[in-house]
């Protein structure tokens, strides 16, 4: 075996590359996955407005893997106040929230391991402020000194959110 000398060695020109000419494109990202179809919310529509006294049915479709949902009723202020059911539907009476102006919901559907399948649209409605009325003591129905809980109601920061065995006030 012979081992070349540098005069032996000869060097051709580098080629211009051309690019590959394919009939069909080539995927340069990942295949997205398709999104799960969530509920729908049915009642309350979006942007209607409902009584500041009585009952709401919030209520929205069906999802089949779905072991319970977390309705989000959404405050003026903010604040999410949530109810956990395994029914497509959650009556409220809306004398709980005192507050006026602009109200959200949303639901969760859970699976049956507790954890989130999906998250449904945001839907606006509006109701009017709600003066609960006054109690023989002077302040209002179900307020106390112990933060606004007693055994008739809790007002906390200005809404009447408790759930509770008080016939028609609590959850239905």
């Amino acid at each position: 075996m012979e081992i070349a000398t540098t005069e032996e060695i000869v060097t051709e020109a580098p080629t211009t590359l051309e690019p590959i000419k394919t009939e069909e494109p080539i995927a340069t990202e990942e295949a997205t996955e398709t999104p799960i179809a969530c509920v729908t919310l049915l009642t309350p529509t979006d942007g209607s407005e409902i009584p500041p006294v009585g009952k709401v049915t919030f209520s929205w479709t069906a999802m089949d893997k779905a072991g319970k949902y977390v309705l989000n009723i959404i405050l003026p202020s903010g604040n999410i106040v949530p109810f956990e059911t395994d029914q497509t539907f959650h009556d409220r009476y809306m004398e709980a929230f005192t507050a006026g102006g602009e109200y959200q919901w949303q639901v969760i559907a859970q699976g049956k391991d507790g954890k989130e399948i999906c998250l449904s649209e945001v839907v606006a409605f509006d109701k009017p402020y709600y003066q609960p009325p006054k109690n023989s003591s002077g302040g209002e129905s179900g307020e106390s000194g112990n933060g606004g809980e007693s055994g008739n109601g809790c007002l906390v920061n200005g809404y009447w959110i408790c759930d509770g065995d008080w016939g028609d006030w609590g959850t239905q």
